[in-house]
């Protein structure tokens, strides 16, 4: 759990984008290693087979596509683990076009059984780009809490505890995120506009200062674009919190 909050800590993507892009070819070097894996599953989908690092031309076309979305991406592509694996494969597709022999293969058979289960998880897990997805995702939600002095670990330890509570603060986020006045209250002031909600929705104060920070949490979600996070919101019941927890466990 710890070395997870730590991860989420880190630089939100579109700050180490910019770094990079300035010139700091450390932060370069670090975000491409922690982006091998997806580098290879990117490639191996491909191919439709598993392709060996050191010896493989197309996975130095695949190391040098993914250099090129850095310097590429802007925010208007959408997010930047789908504009990345687009222009991968893009280029992948090209090189296997213009090669005249086989790429190099490895047969699973050949490494031990350690690295055979490491290979085979990341060849078979279905929502491994999604997994990226979901924690760029989280690293701007992170930023978005901020201004309002939330952390996750607010939203796990102090998120309401009985379903019907969870369910009304849902549906109290839902109203403010859908009228505009109570909306711009909520982040000029950076607090709940307590009286007119009380007022339009026959609530009490002490239940929104319990519920406080759930509700902001689930008001920034629903006026965004952080579509993954929404998601957790419409299908898990119990709502925020417990999408917390889970995508905790999935990141």
């Amino acid at each position: 759990m710890a070395r997870l909050l730590n991860f989420l800590k880190k630089d939100s993507l579109t700050n180490r984008l910019k770094k990079i892009k300035d010139g700091d070819s450390q932060e370069r070097e670090i975000f491409i290693e922690e982006y091998i894996p997806f580098i290879i599953k990117t490639i191996s989908n491909t191919t439709n087979r598993y392709v060996e690092s050191e010896n493989s031309e197309e996975y130095s076309v695949g190391l040098e596509a993914f250099n090129e979305a850095i310097d590429k991406y802007e925010g208007s592509r959408g997010t930047f683990i789908s504009f990345a694996e687009l222009v991968i494969k893009s280029r992948v597709t090209d090189c296997l076009r213009r090669a005249s022999r086989h790429m190099v293969s490895v047969p699973i058979s050949q490494y031990d059984d350690e690295q055979e289960q490491q290979i085979e998880a990341q060849l078979k897990t279905e929502d491994f780009t999604v997994a990226f997805e979901l924690k760029d995702e989280m690293r701007a939600f992170e930023e978005q809490l901020k201004a309002f002095d939330i952390t996750f670990s607010d939203l796990v330890n102090e998120a309401p505890k009985h379903v019907d509570t969870r369910v009304n603060s849902i549906q109290i986020a839902k109203f403010v995120a859908t009228h505009q006045e109570l909306k711009d209250e909520l982040f000029r002031k950076k607090t709940l506009p307590g009286t007119k909600i009380t007022k339009e929705l026959n609530v009490t104060l002490k239940m929104l200062k319990r519920s406080r920070k759930f509700i902001i949490a689930a008001v920034l979600i629903l006026d965004s674009d952080l579509e993954l996070l929404k998601n957790y919101i419409y299908e898990i019941e119990g709502g925020v919190a417990d999408g917390i927890q889970g995508m905790r466990g999935k990141a």
